[in-house]
């Protein structure tokens, strides 16, 4: 059974449609990259999926549960975690600080949360460097690095990172990829929501979306090697 079905999910914002009955499985242990151009529905997808937004029609199932329409608060505490676009760290407070707030869901697990600080500064060095400096000092690569670590806080079984790449430079790209390998490898399912071809080469499975509906759907060394969804649906690598 796959860990999350999305099945002929319907969305959109005030009267205006953005997804037509997107549907796909993601199994559990794999990294899948849901790719596409601005505009193309991804982060209506993901926001949907984690209840941000509430679907106007389909369903969405996570460890065969029916979780549509259930509050981030509930999916979070069912292991399912969203890194939003736009890195949202809390500018004022430390890194320490962000990373505690991403755990206040098993608050009372003292030692569950020191065991994930500690992880999460194995993965990123350079946030334990900077543990006690304020996120909003720091720059755009170690706030990502920071968000995605905050989302790790929760101990998430299905991770979900909208535009990881986003406004990194290449070599920071290649490190958070490097880092989301070894998330995946822990066990976390995990969903990288992209613009950036790049990510391909650290996918089990590829989606892509063009217009609020998947046009592709690829997993395997199939996603690695085809041209045609590269240039076709992307642009030239």
């Amino acid at each position: 059974m796959a860990l999350l079905e999305v099945e002929e999910l319907r969305a959109g914002y005030g009267s205006q449609p953005v997804l037509d009955g997107v549907s796909f499985e993601v199994e559990e242990g794999e990294t899948a990259v849901l790719l596409g151009l601005n505009g193309a529905g991804k982060t209506t997808t993901v926001t949907n999926i984690v209840g941000v937004n509430t679907p106007w029609g389909g369903r969405v199932r996570f460890d065969g549960r029916d979780v549509t329409g259930m509050s981030p608060p509930e999916l979070v505490r069912l292991g399912v975690c969203l890194v939003p676009e736009g890195r949202r760290t809390f500018p004022e407070l430390t890194v320490y600080e962000n990373l505690r707030l991403g755990a206040w869901t098993r608050r009372k697990d003292a030692a569950g949360i020191a065991a994930s600080v500690e992880l999460v500064f194995e993965y990123f060095p350079r946030l334990a460097e900077r543990r006690d400096q304020a996120a909003g000092s720091m720059s755009g690569g170690e706030q990502q690095m920071l968000a995605i670590g905050r989302g790790l806080m929760a101990a998430p079984r299905l991770l979900l990172i909208d535009e990881a790449s986003l406004g990194l430079s290449p070599l920071l790209a290649k490190t958070v990829f490097e880092v989301v390998d070894l998330i995946n490898e822990s066990g976390v399912t995990v969903i990288l929501v992209e613009q950036n071809v790049g990510a391909l080469r650290h996918a089990d499975r590829a989606l892509v979306m063009e217009k609020g509906t998947l046009v592709y759907r690829g997993v395997g060394d199939e996603i690695r090697d085809s041209t045609r969804l590269r240039e076709t649906y992307l642009g030239k690598a």
